[in-house]
């Protein structure tokens, strides 16, 4: 099984690291969780990841759910795109933006990459952690000057339009898997058969 590793940092706090193991194979969705456990944030929110080059400049964006069925350029879903359908080299930069109130921002870079004889059940786990993760709602210098009447009808109709997407507790008070889903056949299928090899990635 093909893995790649991630440093995850924050220009919020530059003395904070996690270092994120994840296969290969996952999808972007997954990878959206398990960034989230890391830095210990809700998933309540919206998101996007963007692949960029070696200069941070965004090149492509996959988002958590498209907001407009009708738009006819619609961009990639998460759950439909797995890290290995893009050529991942040590060095690859990932943008992660998160909560579309509060912006968070998360720097990923693939630092590592090795196949292992692990089971799948081990993954997605951080290997390294430096620094204490920001808070995700206690630092209120974050939050806009104020926020209009339209702005929170917007917030609660996305949170209610979408509140199925999110991680949520069962009945037992156990959080959901990020792998009990059916994205994870094929996990150990780490082919090349959907690699997009483009330049501009890197």
């Amino acid at each position: 099984m093909k893995i790649l590793r991630f440093n995850i940092t924050t220009e919020d706090d530059p003395e904070m690291l996690r270092v994120l193991d994840i296969p290969a194979a996952a999808n972007f969705e997954e990878l959206h969780f398990a960034v989230l456990d890391a830095v210990d944030f809700d998933a309540t929110q919206l998101s996007s990841f963007f692949i960029c080059n070696n200069n941070w400049e965004k090149k492509v964006e996959l988002t958590l759910i498209n907001m407009d069925a009708d738009d006819s350029s619609l961009i990639p879903i998460m759950k439909d795109i797995k890290l290995k359908d893009y050529e991942h080299e040590v060095g690859q930069k990932l943008i992660f933006e998160y909560d579309f109130v509060l912006m968070w921002r998360f720097n990923l870079e693939v630092t590592k990459i090795y196949t292992t004889d692990e089971p799948v059940s081990n993954f997605p786990k951080v290997v390294e952690s430096v620094g204490v993760a920001p808070k995700q709602y206690d630092t209120l210098d974050k939050y806009p000057m104020e926020i209009t009447d339209e702005d929170s009808m917007l917030i609660h109709e996305l949170e209610e339009k979408n509140a199925g997407l999110f991680h949520h507790d069962d009945e037992d008070g156990e959080d959901d898997e990020i792998w009990g889903h059916d994205d994870i056949d094929g996990l150990d299928d780490f082919g090349h058969e959907n690699d997009h090899h483009d330049e501009d990635f890197f």
